[in-house]
């Protein structure tokens, strides 16, 4: 005889068991973020024979050398290859208070502003807003506890630790940017410049979105003259006919 209870036992389970594989997929693709950082295409390429040298014969002479079309020798000879070569365009520091101008150099951002920007002033609230714990202040230098910090093109968190420093002369300051510590895991990132230079500028840009002024975050009005011109236009194209 037909039991329905056995069939609907059987469609729940069946139905719980898609569900969950569909869920466990969706959650896979949601958490690769390495198409952000990672080449598409075929790389075929790295599986091609190292070259052999090149042997002259005696009597025969060659061109000098010259490295403007430089063929490695060895895959691992050039750096990183395929998947491993990291896609991601640098970072460029973004002042958007008047008067101001911001420059990247060696893991360190240096902006050059006027003294009234607020720029310093709302250091503490970018920090709190992106949980960077304060581990000690004055009025010319903050320094931060290791925070956690997941990028949104990242699948593992980084700790790293910043210094804030302040120096003012006359109606300016400069204030600059970097890095005390950088670790992923029981990975040293310190001693990788592009690192270095995403996750400095990454806070330095926080704290110049933070400290822009209105202004900054509107865009500018049509001003309403233009928009006359416009109508006036096929009017005077009129009256010339």
């Amino acid at each position: 005889m037909f039991n329905k209870t056995v069939l609907k036992s059987t469609v729940t389970k069946k139905t719980v068991i898609l569900a969950t594989v569909a869920a466990l997929f969706l959650v896979g693709c949601g958490n690769d973020v390495n198409y952000k950082r990672e080449v598409e295409g075929n790389d075929d390429y790295l599986n091609s024979p190292t070259l052999k040298p090149l042997i002259v014969p005696q009597g025969v002479s060659v061109p000098a050398e010259a490295a403007d079309f430089y063929v490695y020798a060895t895959k691992t000879e050039g750096g990183a290859l395929g998947k491993q070569v990291d896609i991601r365009p640098p970072l460029l520091p973004i002042p958007t208070v008047a008067d101001a101008y911001a420059n990247y150099s060696n893991g360190i951002v240096t902006l050059n502003a006027p003294a009234n920007s607020g720029v310093w002033s709302s250091i503490p609230n970018t920090l709190n807003r992106k949980n960077i714990p304060i581990s000690s202040s004055d009025n010319n230098t903050i320094r931060t506890a290791n925070a956690f910090i997941l990028s949104d093109d990242e699948q593992q968190t980084v700790q790293a630790s910043y210094v804030i420093q302040r120096h003012t002369m006359g109606g300016a300051e400069t204030i600059t940017v970097a890095l005390n510590s950088l670790t992923r895991g029981v990975e040293d990132l310190s001693s990788n410049p592009l690192e270095v230079q995403r996750y400095v500028i990454t806070l330095f840009n926080a704290i110049m979105d933070d400290a822009a002024p209105p202004s900054a975050r509107v865009a500018p009005a049509k001003e309403e003259s233009d928009s006359k011109d416009a109508n006036s236009k096929p009017e005077d194209a009129k009256s010339d006919n």
